[in-house]
């Protein structure tokens, strides 16, 4: 355990170390809210009667860059590196999406990536346990003007940082809990200012509250099951002594430059020089005051201007150069910025989609290192995110996030095995990749997709058309919805009255093929009853025939008896032949 004085040292040495880094962070936060005139240049304005000028260069960048930030907001995918390991990934990717969907998670996260480009960003994670005792993650964004690293530590992440020191202003219900003494502020308010420590001391993280003066209110010992500590931590960038800064660095000059020289183009616009010789002039004093102002008439000697004994110098040389080299620091700005005209949406070429498109993200490739240093310290929140659910996740609980395909859902922890956190050193990769994209890029994402879609199935390229318009946030979401509803419509009516219209056709095919069954079937009947008559007629003959051959010769001679039928027996039988192929034909076979 550290002592008061230990504590003192520690905390002195890491303040002036970081004093420097620290003045430069809050020069860039006056420049960013626009005060960047100096108090001399206050009173020089002020004497002249002139209105102070700041175009604030520096601000525009910041909004361009922390707008394209925002827009490109990314998250960490949980993947399994085997395929036993997928259950865990996707238990432990809702409970991230828990955690980022609380209402805070994005303004905090916002305003790290304002402090992060100004020098420094920090993150704080915490531990919370709520009326039914489950714990919950919570995040805090920390202002850096207070927070101090330990003065030996070189990374970007402070990972290789032994001791933080946070400073605090409490109010007086957590000070009580504390037992820290009060100081009053106000008449209705009381509050106190401690010194929160963590300091690594024998392989284990511990707190510590206290004052400088005051001594140590509180000592805690390992606070955190996983022995770690609560602070994600990102530079911008660091110079040759270790100190962090920002942007602001290298803007810092050119917008001073660009002040002056407006403050000074006003004031040479507004005025001159005059130059004369003393016999020019009546009454010198008179000149002077008349002279300066914007309609003055002065009198002055016979022949003074003929003979060009008063001289007026204006400034518009002096004018025109000056624009000039505040034009060219102001494109020197976007370029160290790593943003061009397409980038910070200035430019006025006429140019196609495409080109504008190619010349934009050629001017945001110099931030990729601010992107790449937010998405370290998303990682590293992440990691240590899920480091604590491992921790303290350890009790059945319930989890609500909202999915985008089922919308609002529930899901439960720790109440079988499939949904119990053990995480492994090597089960899991963890991806950064973009939740949002701009609406220009997620455009043209999805005209590529409608393309290779359109000709594989082109019957879903309708269907799609609303879905790509809510992703690309476009305005006409509703008409376009209400245009491709209408045209449905009108094609279900279409096809109804086709369907309706087919249908007909078919009723009346098929009286038609009765008509002509019943026609067949009538024809079988009549030929059936003519069949019988003949078969009738034939037997009758046939029977009287046998009866008169029995006394004659014509017995011993079948064949020519039978030749010498009567030939109206041989007409009846040609009939009853015809009538025997006539019946063969059935109404099926007809069909």
């Amino acid at each position: 355990m550290l002592t008061i004085a230990q504590l003192n040292d520690f905390y002195t040495a890491d303040k002036n170390f970081a004093q420097s880094a620290l003045n430069e962070y809050n020069d860039a936060k006056k420049y960013y809210h626009g005060n960047q005139l100096s108090e001399e240049m206050k009173a020089i304005l002020a004497q002249r009667g002139q209105i102070p000028i700041v175009e604030n260069i520096y601000k525009m960048i910041i909004n361009k860059i922390l707008g394209y930030k925002i827009q490109s907001i990314t998250e960490i995918n949980v993947t399994g590196r085997q395929e036993e390991d997928k259950p865990l990934a996707n238990l432990l990717q809702d409970l991230l999406r828990a955690f980022n969907q609380c209402k805070t998670y994005e303004r905090e996260i916002s305003l790290r990536d304002r402090d992060l480009i100004m020098g420094m960003g920090v993150l704080e994670l915490w531990v919370e346990k709520d009326k039914q005792k489950n714990f919950h993650i919570t995040l805090k964004h920390i202002p850096t003007q207070s927070f101090l690293i330990d003065k030996f530590s070189t990374d970007l992440n402070a990972l290789d940082s032994r001791r933080f020191h946070k400073v605090l202003n409490i109010d007086e219900s957590i000070a009580q809990k504390y037992n820290i003494p009060l100081e009053t502020f106000s008449l209705s308010e009381a509050r106190a200012e401690v010194i929160e420590t963590w300091a690594k001391e024998s392989g284990k993280w511990n707190r510590y509250i206290w004052h400088t003066n005051k001594g140590i209110y509180a000592y805690e010992e390992q606070p955190f099951k996983n022995n770690c500590h609560p602070f994600i931590v990102g530079k911008y960038a660091i110079d040759e002594n270790y100190n962090f800064y920002g942007l602001f660095r290298d803007i810092k000059p050119l917008q001073d430059y660009i002040n002056v020289s407006e403050n000074r183009q006003a004031n040479m616009m507004g005025s001159m020089k005059v130059f004369f010789e003393e016999s020019a002039i009546i009454n010198k004093d008179e000149f002077v005051s008349g002279a300066s102002l914007d309609n003055a008439i002065v009198q002055v000697r016979d022949n003074a201007l003929k003979e060009k004994k008063i001289e007026f110098i204006h400034h518009q040389a002096d004018i025109a150069t000056l624009s000039q080299k505040t034009e060219q620091k102001r494109a020197l700005a976007k370029v160290l910025s790593g943003l061009n005209d397409e980038a910070l949406g200035t430019a006025i070429n006429r140019q196609s989609g495409t080109a504008i498109a190619q010349r934009r993200d050629a001017g945001l490739m110099g931030l990729q290192e601010y992107i790449r240093g937010c998405d370290l310290m998303d990682r590293l929140m992440y990691e240590k995110v899920l480091d604590l659910m491992q921790h303290y996740y350890t009790q059945k609980q319930i989890f609500r996030i909202v999915d985008k395909k089922t919308g609002e859902r529930y899901f439960s922890i720790n109440t079988e095995p499939n949904n119990t956190i053990k995480i492994g050193v090597f089960d899991l990769i963890y991806k950064t990749q973009l939740k949002t994209q701009g609406r220009e890029e997620r455009f043209a994402h999805w005209a590529e997709m409608l393309k290779t879609i359109s000709s594989i199935r082109p019957d879903i390229v309708t269907s799609l058309l609303p879905l790509m318009l809510k992703d690309t946030d476009s305005p006409i979401v509703e008409d376009i919805e209400e245009v491709l509803a209408e045209a449905e419509k009108q094609a279900q009516e279409q096809a109804q009255a086709q369907q309706k219209e087919i249908q007909a056709q078919r009723e009346l095919e098929l009286a038609t093929a009765q008509a002509k069954i019943q026609e067949l079937e009538a024809k079988a009947n009549k030929n059936n009853a003519q069949s019988e008559i003949i078969k009738q007629a034939t037997q009758e003959a046939q029977n009287a025939q046998s009866g008169e051959s029995g006394n004659t010769q014509g017995a011993q001679n079948p064949h020519a008896q039978q030749n010498a039928q009567n030939p109206k027996q041989e007409q009846i039988k040609n009939g009853l032949n015809s009538s025997v192929y006539q019946m063969r034909t059935s109404p099926s076979d007809m069909r």
